[in-house]
């Protein structure tokens, strides 16, 4: 992943934006609809920022690590668990998983517009892989393919990626190690008076 200095100067305010609560809360109910939740499940989230995904999904599971690399994402995770009561049940770590060692496995693994900032999605894709269990699951929230670069546009030094197309998403995934993979719209973005896809792509580890 990159741009973590970025995120570390905005991660204080990233929550006063309502769009961003909005977001989140219709990733989480898209990822309780198309995964089977329970409690006895270790979860882990890939570029976590604030934690707020996992705030909202941690009474569905046993245990959450939020990971991301901005280690000021990862002080305001850190005080939102806290705030929230939580301090028992997620936990939030500096690390990037295409490139830091975590440890453990994992039950399930989640994200919520994460991916488009990570450059190696092929390495991502094969780290988290190497985290969860056999017949683990995958929930990925991200933006559908945007050729034009417009969601970024207003960011002159972006250098992720535009959106995902969705039949490459599903070859990458297939390449490391995924089954079942599926997409559903979980909400859409409005910026600059236009409106932006927001999938969420569901996938399991091992043989189908």
């Amino acid at each position: 992943m990159h741009e973590s200095s970025r995120f570390d100067d905005e991660a204080a305010t990233w929550e006063d934006d309502p769009a961003h609560e909005k977001r989140q809360v219709a990733v989480a109910r898209a990822i309780r609809a198309a995964v089977d939740l329970g409690p006895q499940m270790r979860a882990i989230e890939i570029g976590g920022g604030t934690g707020r995904l996992s705030i909202l999904l941690a009474d569905q599971v046993g245990s959450v690590v939020v990971t991301d690399p901005s280690a000021g994402m990862v002080q305001v995770a850190q005080e939102r668990i806290a705030s929230a009561g939580l301090a028992d049940r997620p936990s939030a770590v500096r690390a990037d998983l295409v490139t830091d060692p975590i440890a453990g496995t994992y039950d399930v693994a989640w994200s919520s517009l994460a991916l488009h900032h990570v450059h190696d999605v092929d390495g991502l894709l094969r780290s988290v892989a190497g985290l969860l269990v056999d017949g683990g699951r995958l929930a990925i929230a991200d933006l559908d393919d945007d050729p034009d670069g417009a969601f970024h546009a207003d960011k002159p030094g972006f250098d992720g990626h535009d959106g995902f197309d969705r039949d490459r998403l599903t070859e990458q995934l297939t390449g490391a190690g995924f089954t079942d993979i599926g997409f559903v719209d979980a909400t859409t973005i409005t910026k600059d008076d236009r409106e932006f896809g927001l999938f969420l792509c569901t996938a399991t580890l091992g043989k189908a």
